[in-house]
């Protein structure tokens, strides 16, 4: 249960300002407008509201600091001589505050907490407990010890009590989900029996009707006390109804209180945020007063680091040229031999060596030095987050009036409007149904608000836990409270301009506003600069903490007038950075666009005609190149492209004005050969003349080839219908990757293997046979591709005899 299991957590949040495209000549801003953005900070005595104002929260005496034996004040009531009681765990104490001084009226036991008290229209003290056995105790008058007048079979926990106009007295129980009805002369009787573990919550109409708030399904539960009937009125999405509330139209309002694992950052805000504008109001404003804003500072000077070029690694021996005059085909002798006639099946340089593997052309060289869910019962939609409040109307419409990242855990309907205490970030909020509208009142250090108390001069009591406090929230704003704002990060050491602060600044009250800054994020670590000065805030103010990446504002509130107080609703930090030469992450070098390449890859091999074998069947051509850069100021780049041939040959220009970081190179106007690119960002345009800074990188090598294989040494010998053919394979550039034939110019062309069984040389040997050749004059056309796609194309004419 959530008022014994606490759930105690800190909401640690990421930095919600808003910063904007920074440029190196132009000014950057934190910008904070909201409660989002201001939600992040540390505050003293402020409170930011759902309108995104931070002001002055109500100011807040405390009663008891702390106990020993106290962990938490569970619940609060009052009697007519203005005794204030106070029920605690885990040791059962019973505390009396008179006068604002607290005393220790009665102690328990060590292990029992006293979960829910009552006041009775005759001024008795009713005690409801938490522990290995529930009960109701009662004091009748001050000075008595408590004694027991119920108590029930399986009962451990009485989580609520309730007197109605006929002096009975309800209790609401767990584990077993039970309300019991107590009798003035002690004897009790079960009038509800639910399905749910605990009966969290309960309160009476004054007439006939109770209604429960129930635990784990989150029930809302109308009974009749007289007729026994009951009627579920609402299914919440969330586990737990915690508390309860009525107001004077027979509203009834139902706030939950399930507890979430929260991380150590915001959790998602999936409610509605008013960030466009602000209710119309017809407040009279007296606004931060104006001066002039002062000219930005002037980035400083930085480095701009070249990047190196390594060394190639040399080309190893070549292996024999096909002899121009060995193009033609030729018989073969009596005796054709298989192997190359350089010397090996594989041909000079081939035979069980590696392949040379094609080029990685990824450019990944070691980079240059630089810079919860359970659904709904009710529906089908995902569960919201936090907890809510719900108004159930007299027609049984429900609405939901309230929903934050927060524990509710107590609740009252007052004045029209409900005050609602909760854990998490210890604050009060106060809520008007009719105008839609949510303010936090108050922020307690204890983090956990278990329970309200309003008492007859004005001021609301405030139960607290984790110090097992109590305090009292009055009607007028604090003094004086500081909001001090997240740390606040350039990425790089900035000057930073003005604060612009916008709000109000009534008569009788203050703003001052100071900065400090710093190189570590850890803002309470060595080596921050102090806080300067405060100085009264106007809509412009110079920021006079050193230039540094980070930085903080420190806004303290006062006021001299009770119902005043300060108000800021958007603040806007001026920084600069000065301009950082771009980087270059990656280049990428591929033949052809992606497309044309996937394309490529996923197509057969189409059928190559018949031609010469001077013709030049042609290559893929086009290299694709890429590269990955990056401005740190989010300036516009412009790309050169310079390329040379390896290895350590001269730059030359491909390309310049380049908006895109892609380019396409027709590489058919280049020779064959290994090539590197190099991309060069610059940022010029988008600086002052002679501000603009350059990176460049250089692509890992890649290989152009445009050349088809040559086929050369073919000879042929016929033997009856069967013809032995032999040939070698070579190209000057890249590895030989495939040789086919075709019979007669049909498009099915059959693939044939190098004498070696393995096509991984630029020069290879094949010898192949083909049977079953009719009579007659027959066309056989060689094709050799190599890796780089690349075709070269011979033909034989044979005749075979026997032909009429």
């Amino acid at each position: 249960m959530n008022k014994i299991r606490l759930f105690v957590t800190l909401l640690l949040g990421c930095v919600a300002a808003i910063t904007l495209p920074a440029r190196a000549v132009s000014t950057s801003h934190w910008t904070q407008a909201n409660e989002a953005d201001f939600s992040d900070g540390t505050l003293h005595n402020v409170v930011v509201t759902n309108l995104g104002d931070v002001k002055l929260s109500h100011a807040v005496q405390v009663i008891q600091q702390e106990d020993p034996n106290v962990t938490t004040v569970n619940c609060l009531a009052a009697t007519p001589d203005g005794t204030i009681y106070a029920g605690t765990g885990p040791k059962g104490e019973l505390l009396a505050v008179k006068d604002d001084k607290v005393s220790t009226v009665a102690t328990l036991d060590d292990t029992i907490n006293i979960l829910c008290l009552l006041v009775d229209d005759q001024g008795r003290l009713l005690i409801g407990t938490g522990g290995d056995k529930g009960k109701v105790l009662r004091i009748d008058k001050p000075g008595d010890t408590p004694k027991e007048i119920f108590s029930g079979a399986g009962v451990l926990y009485v989580w609520s009590l309730v007197e109605t106009p006929d002096n009975l007295i309800y209790a609401a129980t767990g584990p077993n989900g039970q309300v019991f009805q107590i009798k003035p002369d002690g004897s009790s009787s079960e009038l509800y029996h639910s399905d749910e573990n605990n009966i969290t919550s309960m309160i009476s109409d004054g007439k006939d009707l109770l209604y429960l708030g129930t635990d784990p399904d989150g029930l809302v539960i109308r009974v009749n006390r007289q007729t026994k009937e009951s009627f579920i009125l609402y299914n919440a999405s969330e586990s737990e109804v915690t508390a309860l509330a009525l107001d004077d139209s027979g509203n009834l309002f139902a706030a939950t209180g399930e507890a979430g694992d929260r991380d150590q950052t915001q959790a998602p805000d999936n409610t509605e945020k008013e960030t466009g504008g602000r209710p119309e109001n017809n407040t009279s404003v007296t606004p931060i007063p104006s001066n002039p804003p002062q000219p930005p500072p002037q980035p400083p000077p930085m480095p701009n680091p070249n990047p190196g070029e390594p060394k190639p690694i040399p080309k190893g021996p070549q292996s024999r040229l096909i002899d121009p005059a060995n193009l033609e085909p030729k018989m073969m002798d009596d005796d054709p031999g298989g192997d190359d006639p350089g010397g090996g099946g594989g041909g000079g340089g081939g035979g069980d060596n590696q392949p040379n593997a094609t080029p990685d052309n990824s450019g990944a060289a070691a980079p240059h030095p630089g810079p919860r869910p359970a659904v709904p019962l009710n529906s089908g939609e995902p569960k919201p987050e936090g907890n809510a409040i719900y108004k159930i109307d007299t027609d049984g419409f429900v609405s939901e009036v309230f929903r934050e990242d927060v524990v509710i855990y107590s609740m009252i309907a007052r004045n029209g409007v409900l005050l609602v205490g909760t854990g998490g970030d210890g604050e009060i909020y106060q809520v008007n149904p009719a105008a839609e509208e949510t303010v936090v009142l108050a922020k307690v250090d204890a983090k956990q608000v278990m329970c309200l108390l309003p008492v007859p001069d004005g001021r609301i009591f405030v139960g607290l836990a984790n110090s097992g406090g109590i305090s009292a929230m009055t009607g007028g704003y604090a003094t004086e409270g500081t909001y001090i704002s997240a740390v606040l990060d350039a990425t790089q050491t900035s000057r930073f301009g003005n604060i612009q602060l916008h709000g109000q600044l009534p008569d009788g009250t203050s703003l001052k506003i100071s900065t400090r800054s710093g190189n570590v994020r850890d803002a309470d670590a060595a080596g921050w600069s102090s806080w300067t000065a405060d100085v009264d805030a106007t809509e412009y103010l110079k920021v006079t903490a050193p230039s540094a990446r980070f930085l903080q504002y420190r806004l303290t509130f006062g006021t001299t007038a009770a119902d005043q107080t300060p108000l800021v609703d958007h603040v806007d930090v001026a920084y600069q950075m000065p301009n950082l030469a771009p980087v270059i992450k990656s280049i990428r070098i591929g033949a052809g666009s992606d497309a044309d390449a996937a394309a490529a890859a996923n197509a057969a091999p189409a059928p190559a005609a018949i031609a010469p074998v001077s013709d030049k069947s042609e290559g893929t051509g086009t290299q694709t190149i890429t590269w990955d850069a990056s401005d740190p100021n989010n300036d516009a780049l412009v790309y050169t492209l310079y390329f040379r041939v390896e290895p350590q040959g001269p730059w030359i220009l491909l390309k310049d004005d380049l908006k895109d970081s892609t380019y396409d190179w027709d590489t058919r106007t280049a020779a064959d050969g290994r090539y590197q690119v190099k991309v060069v960002a610059s940022d010029a345009l988008a600086n002052s003349p002679g501000d603009g800074k350059t990176a460049s990188r250089v692509s890992d090598s890649f290989l152009v080839d445009n050349t088809p294989p040559t086929i050369g040494d073919l000879a042929y010998k016929i033997t009856g219908g069967e013809v032995q053919i032999s040939f070698r394979a070579q190209d000057l550039t890249s590895p030989i990757a495939s040789a086919e034939y075709t019979l007669d110019s049909s498009d099915n062309w059959q693939t044939v293997l190098p004498v070696d069984n393995i096509f991984d040389s630029p020069d290879e040997s094949v010898n192949f046979s083909i049977k079953g050749l009719s009579a007659g004059t027959h066309q056989v056309t060689i094709r050799v591709t190599d890796d780089a796609g690349n075709q070269g194309l011979q033909t034989v004419i044979l005749k075979i005899e026997g032909h009429p």
